[in-house]
């Protein structure tokens, strides 16, 4: 008798450590069973979501935001281009790292978007060199990005040669650049120029790199 209590006994231990012991042993099992201690639970046993942006509301920085709207890690809309304006609000979702924004996510009339520099051309021609193209590339990629933003384009040249030389050779360099905008699909209305000689230099002039990176053109947005 004694050896058939310690077998049922046994077998009751076996049933209950392998969840069969009790009816219902499994109703209400979390199916989220690392969840820290102490947070807001939902039936299953789950973080919360409120705003279904699939960042749990005790991690959730931004617990409002809208449904549809894409988020970061800490829950909060994105703002790709950290100027202050979230994507689903930004209409220049683009804009270069540091540019003072409007309330759209646009560029400030005034502000420079773009330094291209460099900017040679071959002997007696004007048009833009193979090596510049590859260079405006990005710029162009930009301005398809923002649509809305007119921009000035600025000439500017080394110190070699007379004032009054280097202000036609910058303006000419200017338009240079603006004509193959175009044809690469910029709006010409968007795209106006100027030229400003030998003035401004980035760097001294005192060597050919430095004479390199004053030869460029400056992409200025300007009002519309």
């Amino acid at each position: 008798m004694t050896g058939m209590w310690r077998l049922s006994a046994f077998l009751l231990i076996l049933a209950v450590l392998s969840g069969c012991g009790t009816p219902g042993a499994n109703q209400g099992a979390s199916l989220c069973p690392g969840t820290p201690a102490g947070i807001p639970l939902d039936p299953d046993g789950c973080p919360l979501y409120s705003d279904a942006d699939a960042v749990p509301d005790y991690q959730d920085e931004c617990p409002g935001t809208a449904a549809g709207v894409p988020v970061d890690a800490r829950g909060c809309p994105r703002d790709t281009d950290a100027d202050g304006v979230t994507d689903y609000r930004d209409s220049c979702a683009r804009t270069p790292v540091g540019t003072r924004v409007d309330a759209r996510g646009c560029p400030l009339a005034g502000e420079r978007i773009a330094i291209v520099t460099n900017i040679n051309f071959d002997f007696n021609h004007t048009g833009v060199r193979g090596d510049v193209k590859n260079r405006l590339s990005r710029v162009i990629q930009l301005l398809k990005e923002m649509p809305q933003v007119d921009v000035q384009i600025i000439g500017y040249t080394d110190d070699i040669g007379s004032a009054q030389y280097n202000l036609s050779l910058s303006v000419r360099r200017a338009e240079s650049v603006r004509d193959y905008l175009v044809t690469r699909g910029i709006d010409g209305t968007r795209l106006s120029v100027a030229g400003r000689g030998k003035t401004e230099p980035l760097v001294s002039n005192s060597t050919p790199e430095g004479r390199a990176v004053n030869r460029r053109v400056e992409f200025v947005v300007q009002d519309n």
